[in-house]
């Protein structure tokens, strides 16, 4: 029997509550240390008598640490908006942009005169013809003559089919609301062709029905309308939340799906939440079933017996067979005005009065309206708790009986020298333990910051010696301390009261045994945070260890690190609900300062994701080749070609390196360092002019202590000021200069069934005649096949596919172990139906002519396209089509013609042990050239 490994949820065993335990344990304690000097164990022993003490302490603090976590996290003012802003509620964490068509005619329906909605695959077929080389795909089909593979129909490919609310009185509004709403939802690698209010099917019913005697025939008549409206095009209702719960439906089944959040939403909505059991029964109808609409009728109160009843088609056909009707695909079935209700009571004709049907039809109408209450789209209510103050302590040495005389009572006015003395140093042993104990309730107490995505937690204590003074203002510790304040007496036992507590910090800021504060805050806040990521099943641990395999242990790494998995989690309401979603290239705005076409964080939801996940800081689309950091070429007097680098901005040149470099490596290693150095304090040192009379500054290599290194000096300034503090000025100044420029590491990532050609013929602004899409081979998409039609698989270059394009020379991204982490963790992260080319492109502005540069041509083309295809662009003449397939043919092209860069490196020489440690080791077998 094959047995599975699991943790239990509970693992408390509830000792640290049990005194009799604490006290059991730590006599068995000290019996193996003391057992030769110790025999007396008993409760009169002041030892033990110690350890009682002690030991009712930590029930104190553990029945604390016990308490609910809302009332650990609680705050003494503002605790609800707190209490939101440090955790997600069930309505920003469980609902998820749409992926399936019942999550999306989820959508729809919150959108107001949507009554119902379907959205269902369109089919568009390219032809393929081999008979070229390459081959040439068409929308049309190819000459029988000419040798053909068989059409593939684009995938993804969407048409949304709206049934609206009867008082819609402009349709094409509404129309227009739910594109938005799609493109706003997109899924990665589909799109939309057309929104179109659903066809009608017209059945005609036939009917003679007996009524009881006593029936109302208008009134019978306008429930008959009314129970065959509602089979043939069923409504969905909305509930409250009670009521979804009311209807046995846990939290994350209420929450499933789209579930739109009132305050986020650039249009109105509809409130409460749909149920999707009724949505997926409220579908098209197939066939219309003569038994079911006898059902119906006889349900109806006053109905006798139903003396005769047919159905057929408007037309006066039957279909098949006269008990059903096949419905034509995506029609919804009315009914027609040859539709035709005789009623009788006994052997009565009875006559009806339309005009009352009318008015019992709008009564019933507004009934139903009155029924359908307008709800809220509610939250789950949040657990507040009750602040508590967990880091009140009181000295354990109050407790100690009064003939010890260490707690307030003191020790008797005839007590001699000798006693007080004895008194004070057991205080100040016990004080040793107060202390302990009084850390452990302040930092319980802190509980809320510690299990924060704060990122201006810093430092162990504020005073870590890795902080300026500037940055200690804003920067937050991470373990705390409090003196025993209620000590009887306490300043007479202290060496040096007035500094008793800097003396406190001084002491836990540099843990002894453990390490300096700043790895033991490293270590704490990195298994803080691994802890808030496994709450949500993620993980770093592949991007840690390659991390510090990269750059090593050190505070650079560990920075990257801490910041990767605080942005990650920062982002987490968004990385969790739209992580397959694509850009909104339609209607784009994301912002009054953003447009969503360029510099704009209008990107797909998989790319932010994946952005987050390798540690990129900035995810926007932008452009990534900027002038900013160079890289560039000169010749020194022995015509030998070197390298430097420098970091620009808009106002000149800030920081420029300090030698030149043989090897283009060296130069990318060097200026990307020196961005990273650049940005800390610590990192310059001041000099003085040989005059003396002038001080400036150069940018350091910390690791490097040799003074006489030339590697220690990364980069210069020129920057000559009178005194040391205009130069601290200057140097702060720089910094902030320095943050404002955003570094080179980016990624574009371009869905191909965007880049389909259009369906429009050039010609068809002149003439009224349907014409056939002209969209020319040079169009589309190289395939993968030959010229005999023998093909790769699979041919479509469109469906499900998406280009992805980094920037081949960033610190990181020219490491072929980091190329290959990334690759593994963009097939992981994508749609499991979605297949990725990935290259590693281009070089940094001015190291090569600009039309050399495949990244900056991308980002061009990139720009432009994305432009073109903006919903704000329609085709209105033949000069609009022209232009289009001009800028898709241009991004096509340079799509195709990408190619990835990678260092140079050297074959390791088993004679020359130096080759083993020296430059880019290339390993045969392990390096891949171009990767799909």
């Amino acid at each position: 029997m094959q047995t599975t490994t699991t943790i239990a949820k509970q693992i408390h065993t509830g000792d640290d509550l049990d005194f009799e335990f604490l006290k059991k344990t730590g006599i068995e304690y000290i019996e193996k240390l003391g057992s030769d000097l110790w025999t007396d164990y008993n409760a009169h022993d002041p030892g033990v008598t110690i350890l009682e003490m002690l030991a009712y302490a930590i029930t104190d603090l553990s029945q604390r640490i016990n308490m609910p976590i809302q009332d650990l996290v609680a705050t003494e003012e503002n605790n609800l908006k707190n209490m939101h802003e440090q955790f997600l509620s069930a309505i920003h964490i469980l609902p998820s942009k749409p992926i399936t068509a019942l999550d999306y005619r989820k959508l729809f329906l919150y959108i107001p005169g949507v009554k119902n909605a379907w959205i269902a695959a369109r089919e568009t077929q390219v032809f393929v013809n081999c008979d070229e080389h390459p081959a040439s795909l068409s929308y049309t089909p190819f000459e029988e003559t000419e040798i053909t593979h068989d059409p593939f129909i684009l995938k993804g490919l969407n048409t949304i089919l709206l049934d609206l609310e009867d008082e819609v009185e402009e349709p094409d509004q509404v129309i227009n609301t739910v594109k938005k709403i799609y493109h706003q939802n997109r899924n990665l690698c589909e799109d939309l062709v057309e929104v179109s209010v659903i066809e009608t099917h017209p059945i005609a019913i036939c009917a003679y029905i007996d009524l009881h005697p006593t029936a109302d025939e208008e009134y019978v008549l306008a429930l008959i309308y009314q129970a065959i409206d509602a089979y043939f095009s069923p409504t969905v209702d909305f509930y409250s939340l009670k009521q979804m719960l009311d209807k046995g439906y846990t939290t994350d089944q209420i929450f499933e799906g789209p579930t739109p959040l009132p305050e986020k939403e650039n249009t109105p909505v509809k409130g409460g939440f749909i149920d999707s059991k009724e949505l997926a029964a409220a579908d098209l109808r197939r066939e219309v079933r003569l038994s079911d609409i006898v059902q119906l009728i006889m349900k109806i109160e006053g109905v006798h017996i139903i003396k005769d009843i047919s159905i057929s088609n408007c037309d006066g056909s039957t279909g098949e067979n006269q008990w059903n009707i096949c419905i034509t695909p995506w029609h919804k079935p009315i009914r027609c005005d040859k539709s035709t209700f005789n009623f009788t009571k006994g052997i009565l004709p009875i006559g009806v009065n339309e005009e009352k049907v009318a008015h019992y039809q709008e009564q019933l109408q507004e009934e139903e309206r009155a029924k359908k209450q307008e709800h809220s789209i509610e939250d789950i209510p949040f657990p507040k708790g009750t602040y508590s103050a967990p880091d009140s302590y009181t000295t354990f040495q109050n407790d100690f009986p009064d003939t010890y005389g260490i707690s307030t009572i003191g020790l008797p006015g005839k007590a001699t020298v000798t006693r007080e003395a004895k008194a004070n140093q057991l205080k100040a042993y016990l004080l040793f333990f107060d202390q302990v104990l009084a850390n452990y309730f302040k930092h319980l107490s802190k509980a809320k910051a510690l299990l924060s995505i704060d990122d201006t937690l810093k430092a162990m204590y504020l005073d870590a010696a890795i902080f300026s003074e500037e940055e200690k203002v804003a920067a937050k510790q991470m373990y705390f301390s409090q003196p025993v304040t209620d000590l009887a007496d306490r300043d007479s036992i202290l060496q040096t009261p007035a500094t008793y507590e800097q003396e406190l910090i001084a002491i836990m800021g540099d843990v002894k045994g453990v390490g300096t504060g700043e790895e033991v805050f490293y270590k704490k806040r990195n298994e803080l945070l691994d802890h808030l990521l496994s709450r949500f099943a993620e993980r770093f641990s592949e991007y840690t260890f390659l991390m510090k395999m990269l750059y090593g242990d050190n505070t650079v790494s560990n920075d990257e690190i801490l910041s990767a998995k605080l942005h990650f989690l920062q982002d987490y309401e968004v990385l969790s609900r739209e992580r397959g979603v694509g850009s909104n290239y339609c209607c784009p705005e994301v912002s009054t300062t953003d447009t969503g076409i360029w510099d704009t964080v209008n990107v797909s939801g998989v790319q932010k994701r994946i952005a987050r996940l390798l540690g990129i800081k900035d995810y926007s689309r932008r452009d990534l080749t900027t002038a900013f950091l160079e890289v560039y070429e000169e010749k020194d007097t022995d015509d030998l070609k070197e390298y430097r680098w420098r970091i620009k901005n808009d106002t000149g040149v800030l920081l420029s390196s300090s030698k030149h470099y043989h090897h283009l490596n060296q130069a990318y290693e060097e200026l990307f360092l020196a961005y990273y150095l650049a940005q800390q304090q610590e990192n310059f040192e001041f000099k003085k002019t040989a005059g003396g009379d002038k001080t400036y500054f150069n940018l350091i290599n910390p690791e490097v202590t040799d003074s006489t290194d030339e590697d220690r000096i990364v980069a210069r300034r020129i920057a000559f000021t009178e005194t040391k503090e205009a130069s601290i000025e200057a140097r702060d100044a720089l910094i902030e200069l320095i943050k404002e420029i955003s570094v080179d590491e980016g990624m574009y990532m371009i869905e191909h069934i965007l880049l389909r050609p259009d369906r429009y013929h050039l010609d068809q602004f002149e003439t009224e005649e349907s014409l056939a899409p002209d969209a020319p081979a040079t169009l589309f998409m190289p395939v993968c096949i030959d010229a005999d039609c023998t093909a790769c698989s699979p041919i479509d270059p469109y469906s499900y596919r998406v280009t992805i394009l980094f920037p081949g020379w960033t610190r990181r991204f020219r490491n072929k172990d980091f190329r290959q982490f990334a690759e593994q963790l963009i097939r992981e992260e994508l749609p499991a139906h979605v297949m990725a080319k990935i290259c590693w492109i281009g070089q940094p502005a001015k190291l090569v002519a600009d039309e050399a540069n495949d990244m900056l041509n991308i980002q061009e083309r990139y720009k432009a396209f994305l432009e073109a295809i903006s919903c704000t662009n329609t085709i209105t003449a033949k000069k609009d089509i022209e232009n289009y397939r001009s800028t898709l043919n241009d991004l096509i092209t340079q799509i195709n013609t990408v190619h990835t860069i990678y260092q140079s490196g050297r074959l390791h020489d088993c004679d020359n042990e130096e080759t083993e440690t020296k430059g880019n080791k290339i390993v045969l077998g392990r390096t891949n050239i171009g990767n799909l």
